[in-house]
């Protein structure tokens, strides 16, 4: 796995907020304890050891007062000893958690209404992005170390708006990943996240450790042809697409659930902006054939919205007959999940 050190050298600086976004490295975490008492601690009036001496040990006035004033002693140092180990441990670091995760441990835990997991990615796709989170830290709670639930929670914060928060949690969820399939995973989703913030230049990066760490998968080069055209160089953004057809055909091995069709859609959008028709009906038509029902009602809405791209095909003919091919399959395949 990665080292988490390297990422936070490669990343800290891009975060959009000012806070410190250092994930908590699992393998430093230890228990919060005190320091061991020095037994040959020495007194500073005396220059004798704190402990038993000569003097206290053959002592004639053990008995009486003595005895009453040492077991009150004890008992003192008994009640402190539990003050301390009830009120010390309030913010305890908690090893695989989410910040701002402490709230999860309080109260009675709450009866199970499914799998957390479940319930987050339902809460989701209803954009209720809110409940999604609490959801998916729950489930974090049960796989302290899901890079799945940290991704969830920074994806949806990052739907929120909540740069800081989403930025804290696809560093959690990249300290968990097991493979160069999940570590891409998070940097296209933190490129995603910069591009949405109009930072083009630091998505292209992230896109571009994206593609070095799992050169499989094409959407990470349509990713970056894509950030290309946003900063206007066409050149660089055809020879990205021209690589990206070589492996196009594994989108269909690594698009999952609603993903499917994603890399055919945003290709189509770039081939598009270089005016290259043939390809911009090759892929739409890609797209539509991965995820009819996704597809059909967002290639429609985008050809009636003005600042779409799509919006210059609103009255084409073969679109329109591509759309009515796949919209009665749409129509007969529920949405995949």
């Amino acid at each position: 796995m990665r080292s988490s050190t390297r990422f936070r050298a490669k990343h800290g600086t891009c975060t959009p907020q000012p806070e410190s976004l250092t994930p908590t490295n699992r393998r430093s975490i230890s228990a919060v304890r005190s320091d061991p008492v020095d037994r040959g601690q020495k007194d500073s009036h005396s220059g004798t050891a704190i402990g038993a001496t000569d003097a206290n040990r053959k002592s004639s006035n053990n008995s009486g007062p003595n005895r009453v004033r040492s077991a009150t002693r004890f008992l003192l140092i008994g009640l402190c000893s539990v003050i301390a180990a009830t009120g010390c441990g309030k913010k305890v670091a908690r090893q695989g958690m989410p910040f701002d995760l402490d709230k999860v441990f309080t109260g009675i835990p709450s009866p199970k209404e499914g799998a957390w997991k479940d319930q987050g990615v339902r809460l989701a796709k209803e954009k209720d992005y809110a409940r999604a989170i609490e959801a998916f830290k729950q489930h974090v709670v049960e796989e302290p170390e899901s890079f799945f639930g940290f991704n969830a929670i920074a994806v949806c914060y990052k739907n929120l708006g909540d740069h800081a928060n989403a930025m804290k949690n696809f560093e959690r969820a990249f300290e968990f990943t097991e493979s160069p399939e999940e570590r891409a995973k998070v940097l296209a989703n933190i490129g995603n996240m910069y591009f949405s913030a109009g930072r083009p230049q630091v998505a292209l990066d992230r896109y571009k450790e994206a593609a070095s760490e799992f050169p499989k998968d094409p959407l990470y080069h349509i990713l970056i042809a894509r950030t290309f055209l946003v900063l206007e160089d066409h050149e660089r953004a055809r020879k990205v697409l021209a690589a990206a057809e070589k492996v196009h055909k594994n989108l269909e091995k690594y698009e999952r659930g609603e993903d499917k069709g994603l890399g055919s859609y945003l290709a189509a959008n770039c081939y598009l902006a270089l005016n290259d028709e043939k390809k911009v009906f090759q892929y739409l038509e890609s797209a539509l054939k991965a995820n009819p029902g996704r597809y059909v009602p967002r290639i429609e809405k985008d050809t009636a919205d003005e600042k779409s791209l799509l919006y210059t095909l609103k009255d084409d003919p073969l679109l329109k007959k591509t759309l009515e091919k796949y919209a009665g399959i749409a129509d007969r395949t529920p949405s995949p999940d």
